[in-house]
């Protein structure tokens, strides 16, 4: 994920109902429930459907799963010999996909040892910056470092459709579960909305400042976004008008975003732009934008979260070391971790 460091001023008044995020005495982090270290930097992670585990992308073209509890995974497999870009899940969880940095398409049994079927598809001559599954991994969605985004079916491995409107890298790509709903942004701040199906482009938004994490809530449609201005937002995902803001405290940006199965919650991940290397998560209601907890991250920054698809467990990855935390459940809000 790309990240434009010029593009670091930040303040701009907020017009709606803003959350602050203090920097009150927190009452205390939720520490991490259990950690795992793999033999190559992870690129990518989702949650396995119908199940507590996850998956995992790595740099060495492997693939891991893991429960977020031992101290091994319970699969490491090898559907790709170059970068993993991008995982997901089929519908029943009983496969991983997989896409690489060289095109190929993988699809994997969770059982160790199983075999992988794999096809190369057409992902452009430019570079790859960012990729997404859908929620049944029924569809995929690739785009480059010159903002084409292309939509692929899986199963067949045929290019759907090309999308064109950004004009400069891709940062962040986001699917609204259970639809065809697309959410871009690229390097150039600009936030764009496109029926992926049909290939055409619903609505866009020119921003000031740089966008890395979107995500569409499960329950509701609604489109969490944030990066370089310190905010977490929430757009209507027809419309992509605001409807709440939370604000991180400087020198903090959102870094990524990830909901709960039952789009109550948000885990936060954010980045300390002035170190780029210190970091905290946060669990968020999603109705007030108020922090009920933070978690343990020793400060050290999450490159992405994903929530367990029972909601029990959040995951997060930095470098070749997973952590997974146990969702609080308790009420109360909490200070920044």
């Amino acid at each position: 994920m790309a990240r434009s460091l010029a593009l670091m001023s930040v303040g701009v008044a907020a017009v709606l109902a803003v959350a602050i995020v203090s920097g009150q005495a927190p009452a205390g982090p939720v520490p991490i429930a259990a950690s795992l270290t793999l033999p190559s930097d992870i690129t990518s992670l989702t949650a396995i459907n119908r199940s507590s585990t996850i998956a995992v992308g790595l740099k060495d073209g492997r693939v891991a799963v893991w429960n977020g509890q031992d101290a091994a995974p319970s699969a490491l497999l090898k559907p790709h010999t170059e970068q993993v870009i991008a995982v997901g899940s089929s519908a029943d969880g009983g496969e991983v996909w997989s896409l690489a940095t060289d095109g190929s398409l993988a699809r994997t049994p969770v059982t160790s040892g199983a075999a992988s079927t794999s096809r190369r598809i057409e992902t452009g001559t430019a570079r790859m910056r960012a990729a997404v599954f859908s929620a049944d991994a029924s569809l995929l969605v690739a785009g480059g470092e010159h903002g084409e985004i292309r939509v692929f079916d899986t199963a067949s491995g045929a290019l759907r459709q090309t999308l064109r409107g950004h004009r400069t890298e891709l940062q962040v790509l986001a699917l609204r579960p259970g639809t065809a709903t697309l959410a871009s942004a690229s390097a150039e701040a600009d936030l764009r909305l496109w029926d992926a199906a049909a290939g055409r482009e619903l609505g866009f938004v020119d921003g000031d400042l740089s966008l890395f994490a979107l995500a569409f809530s499960p329950r509701d449609g609604m489109l969490a976004a944030g990066g370089v201005d310190r905010r977490l937002t929430l757009r209507a995902p027809a419309t992509l008008k605001p409807a709440a803001q939370m604000t991180l405290q400087a020198p903090r940006m959102a870094a990524t975003l990830a909901w709960s199965p039952d789009g109550r919650l948000i885990a936060l991940g954010d980045l300390d732009d002035e170190t780029l290397s210190k970091g905290g998560i946060q669990i968020v209601d999603a109705a007030t934008l108020v922090a009920i907890a933070h978690l343990d991250t020793g400060s050290m920054p999450a490159d992405a979260l994903v929530f367990s698809s029972d909601g029990r467990t959040v995951v997060g990855f930095s470098g070749p070391v997973l952590r997974a935390w146990t969702v609080p459940t308790r009420a109360g809000s909490q200070g920044p971790g």
